[in-house]
């Protein structure tokens, strides 16, 4: 009998530590969940793999609401589509080895037989809704009787947590917030289609991507373009761009410059003119030592930028989530850069000197215990429900490294570089500080070399070596001979969005999380939405579209719609959380609005898929002398004729897919709104590929 199923939101990273902290150890049965007992208790400690389920596509609900079924006009007079009752489908697709229907079997086979369930997935709002949406789906959610947030993925804050499980009603108001999420993207987003590709079509833009449209591109977009025209029309002579501070220049040549700045030229020449009678001046020295921190872990942001500039070109999700699945780093996709003390002691602490060892490092690690701030913060880790992306508990031998991916052997040396890098001694840089004062302005200016370089040596970890101490000159102070000048400082344009940096720009405005980033710009490139140029990211003409065509998102609406999110879950600005429906109430008025504006605008004969251009079909016959007719183009790929050959007499084919991964599939009769046709099936549903008649 099982008295408890426990279910966590990821298998390694989760169901596997769950396992060893209170069962004590690893066992898994037939299904690859865990079992073991904890307090009495036979436990099953079962997983998913993300969300498992997806919205309903608008025409599931109704042929009525279909892009493909109904005419523009009247699609876009039924917007906002909010149905009566929102409706979630299983997501096809694989975790692991099995497909997402199977692993959503055997959850529901172990739910059944559990007297009792404990909801232990990220204690976050997605983590929530991901978890809850899977039992209530199943059928289980009147078993849950408790909420667990695991904060800590130290053994014994697990534990602690365990023991410490909530009533699962604490989840409400979480919950709550992530359907809002979910149904304000939605709506904004694909149910928006006929309006913003109506507004597009009506410009003369028609091709693919331009009826693309929701909160996180469009924000892309608008961001990409603003800091682009700010570049563009950037006057570095402006006055808003300039400042003037004075330079004190000493005989023996030693720089020392004005703590005050002048907006105006006038006045910082006014102020040499006023002392051009001053020639010499008192300078006063102050010497110290300086602490050098080694850098913060990584999280996922700062990974994707640190392989951009090491020119790995490639998305290294991919390489991230195999080396999180063996066990040799943390789960990759954060966006913390910070763990918990009890992390340290029990997770990283133990490992080091194995790390140390497999990385050829010669440097010793007296702080393994030591190491506080900057990158504890316990009430940090608590509250995101992850730490940052460290080296994991299954340190690889050399051979399983060396037979890793190339880029997976360099994604886990600097990851773990830079978890033993606050191990290291810490650097020491002499500081030389000049202190002068003329009138009420001071002047100052400071020189430094390193002491002792520490956790330096490691080349790695730094961008660029400082001077040694013996390059650098010290001078004295004293009475010195004095001149002055102005010194014109020019403030910086925006940093152009490059590959490197625009994951990170993402994750600071709200654009996205750290799992959906990579294919979110990937699939804006694929639309024609924005271009790398060599150099830096452009908005392409079809991008404009989502920065003129569309009246739903600025960066204030996003801001807005964001904070009503946090004021659901009660964590905003309001005394109380506010009802759940506020931010999709708030933007279907605005998609309203859009509705009245463009009816007036839309011809009776515009049709939204007659501009696309059709897939060549190509009119065959089998070895038996069937005639059939079927697209010659599949994921990107153009059969040749020898292919087609080979799909008519009903054997496999294999080719690369658009993404560059293998597509396995066959000719199969297939049905599609009611309509039965040839074409080209792959096998990535193993069920209904294998039930497809095929030729």
């Amino acid at each position: 009998m099982v008295n408890l199923f426990i279910l966590c939101e990821k298998n390694t990273q989760q169901a596997n530590p769950f396992a060893k902290a209170l069962l004590g150890r690893v066992n898994r049965n037939s299904d690859g969940f865990y079992e073991g007992t904890w307090r009495r208790n036979n436990v099953i400690i079962g997983y998913l793999g993300g969300h498992l389920y997806e919205q309903f596509q608008p025409g599931d609900y109704s042929s009525s609401w279909s892009a493909r079924e109904a005419k523009p006009q009247d699609l876009v007079k039924a917007q906002p589509l909010i149905p009566n009752e929102w409706k979630i489908k299983e997501k096809k697709g694989k975790v692991g080895k099995q497909t997402i229907h199977e692993l959503l079997m055997k959850v529901k086979k172990w739910g059944n037989q559990a007297q009792e369930i404990y909801l232990a997935t990220d204690p976050d709002r997605e983590g929530t809704l991901l978890g809850q949406e899977v039992l209530r789906e199943l059928g289980l959610m009147d078993k849950v009787t408790k909420r667990v947030y695991v904060n800590d993925m130290a053994e014994s804050q697990i534990r602690k947590s365990f023991e410490q499980a909530q009533e699962i009603e604490n989840d409400y108001l979480l919950y709550q917030a992530g359907l809002e999420r979910q149904r304000v993207d939605w709506l904004g987003g694909i149910a928006s289609f006929a309006l913003i590709k109506s507004e597009n079509m009506l410009k003369g833009r028609k091709q693919k991507g331009t009826g693309s449209i929701g909160r996180v591109k469009s924000g892309v977009a608008i961001f990409i373009h603003q800091v682009n025209e700010r570049i563009d029309n950037w006057d570095e002579n402006a006055p808003e761009n300039n400042k003037y501070g004075i330079v004190m220049k000493t005989s023996d040549g030693l720089i020392l410059k004005s703590e005050r700045q002048a907006p105006r030229e006038a006045q910082a020449e006014s102020w040499v003119k006023k002392h051009e009678q001053t020639t010499q001046a008192m300078v006063e020295t102050k010497d110290s030592l300086r602490q050098v921190n080694a850098p913060m872990f990584f999280q996922l942001s700062d990974i994707q930028a640190w392989a951009k500039q090491n020119k790995i070109q490639k998305n290294i999700m991919p390489f991230l989530n195999n080396l999180a699945l063996k066990g040799y780093i943390t789960y990759p996709r954060t966006a913390i850069n910070v763990i918990s003390k009890s992390f340290r002691d029990e997770n990283l602490v133990p490992n080091a000197e194995n790390v140390k060892g497999l990385l050829k490092l010669n440097i010793e690690l007296p702080n393994k215990t030591t190491f506080d701030k900057p990158w504890i913060n316990n009430t940090k880790v608590k509250n995101a429900g992850h730490t940052a992306n460290v080296y994991g508990d299954n340190v690889p031998t050399e051979a399983a490294l060396q037979g890793l991916e190339p880029e997976e052997q360099q994604l886990y040396r600097i990851i773990s570089l830079r978890t033993l890098g606050p191990m290291m001694p810490k650097g020491v840089d002499k500081v030389r500080q000049y202190f002068s004062q003329i009138d009420d302005m001071p002047f100052k200016a400071s020189c430094s070399a390193i002491d002792k370089k520490g956790w330096r040596a490691i080349t790695e970890l730094i961008k660029s070596q400082k001077k040694e101490s013996g390059e650098t000159v010290f001078l004295d102070g004293g009475l010195k001979e004095i001149t002055f000048e102005v010194e014109r400082i020019k403030r910086h344009p925006p940093v152009r969005i490059t590959r490197a940096n625009l994951p990170k720009l993402m994750e600071k405005y709200g654009l996205g999380t750290p799992a959906t980033q990579e294919n979110i710009i990937k699939e804006m490139i694929e639309y024609k939405q924005i271009k790398f140029n060599g150099k830096y990211f452009e908005v392409t003409e079809v991008g404009k579209m989502l920065v003129f065509n569309q009246p739903l998102y600025t960066f204030e609406s996003t801001k807005e719609l964001g904070k009503m999110l946090l004021d659901i879950q009660g964590l905003g600005e309001s005394d109380q959380p506010i009802p759940a429906g506020t931010a999709v109430n708030l933007l279907a008025k605005e998609i309203s609005k859009w509705r009245e504006e463009l009816l007036p605008k839309l011809p009776e004969t515009m049709s939204f898929f007659d501009a696309y251009e059709q897939k060549e079909k190509v009119s065959m016959s089998t070895p038996k002398g069937k005639e059939i007719k079927f697209n010659q183009e599949f994921f990107g790929h153009k059969f040749s004729k020898e292919e087609c050959e080979q799909l008519l007499a009903g054997k496999e084919i294999t080719f690369k897919g658009n993404n560059g991964k293998p597509v396995v599939g066959s000719l199969k009769r297939q049905k599609y709104k009611g309509k039965s046709f040839w074409g080209f099936m792959p096998n990535w549903d193993k069920e209904k590929y294998g039930k497809a008649r095929g030729i």
